[in-house]
């Protein structure tokens, strides 16, 4: 239960960890390299391989010898979307709000120091942002990160951040955590946050974030667009999108402003 110690168990945790390392390489991998990645030793890693494959949650490629993951991971993330009522009800705001804009828009949530891209919905333009869901960015150097990140209070900023290193991104970035600080408060005043080509260079992003019923802030949706198609003013109007849809759809999930 929620505020109890927990207790690891080392085959679970090592079985996770074999699947994150193969969802992160986006290749096949060898019993070899999977035990570099997870700093198993290959017999135990084998068998633990051996176990999540007779689940469907690993397939092996005989001939080549190599692991990726299997169908039963598509399976069971499927029927986690489908218990997630935020996702369907953020397609059906998406749809409208790319009908207004033209660029992809995308659902993020909050892991840690990560933001994971929940859902997408395609922009109309020929040229339109890439945004592949399930994958995950660090969450300081994007607009729906941020947004996440100003929910919480400074001293759980401090602990999440300590002795983490500022290298991703570009030069336009936060760049150590005093400067992650300074740039949360403007996003706690707003309501918005946005990307002026921290992640991405060429690419400018703005975020509002989803409540659910209660008020809580419980994910962030976004507008990205290539800095080259941004004309005078249209910053202001897409960040007036964001947040209009961003309300609508936390409306949909139970959420009444008068309660915030």
């Amino acid at each position: 239960m929620d505020g109890e110690p927990t207790t690891i168990v080392p085959a679970v945790d090592r079985a996770i960890s074999l699947l994150r390392a193969m969802a992160q390489a986006e290749r096949p991998l060898t019993l070899s390299e999977l035990s570099k990645l997870t700093g198993g030793s290959r017999s135990t890693i084998y068998n633990t391989l051996a176990t999540l494959q007779t689940h469907g949650l690993v397939q092996k490629d005989l001939h080549y010898k190599t692991y990726r993951l299997g169908v039963a991971i598509f399976e069971l993330g499927n029927a986690y979307l489908n218990q997630v009522h935020l996702v369907p009800a953020f397609y059906e705001q998406a749809r409208r709000l790319v009908a207004l804009c033209g660029e992809t828009v995308k659902l993020v949530i909050l892991d840690h120091r990560d933001v994971v891209y929940l859902a997408k919905q395609e922009g109309s333009y020929s040229v339109r942002l890439v945004a592949k869901v399930g994958t995950r960015m660090p969450a300081h150097i994007t607009a729906v990160g941020k947004v996440l990140l100003a929910q919480l209070d400074e001293s759980t900023l401090r602990s999440l951040y300590a002795d983490y290193g500022f290298g991703q991104g570009t030069v336009n970035a936060a760049h150590d955590l005093e400067d992650l600080l300074a740039r949360l408060e403007p996003v706690r005043r707003q309501g918005y946050a946005y990307d002026i080509e921290e992640s991405t260079a060429g690419v400018r992003c703005v975020a509002a974030p989803v409540r659910d019923h209660s008020g809580e802030v419980i994910a962030a949706m976004s507008i990205g667009i290539p800095t080259e198609r941004l004309l005078n003013g249209q910053m202001d109007e897409l960040t007036g999108l964001i947040a209009q849809h961003a309300q609508e759809l936390s409306r949909t999930l139970g959420w009444l402003e008068s309660g915030v």
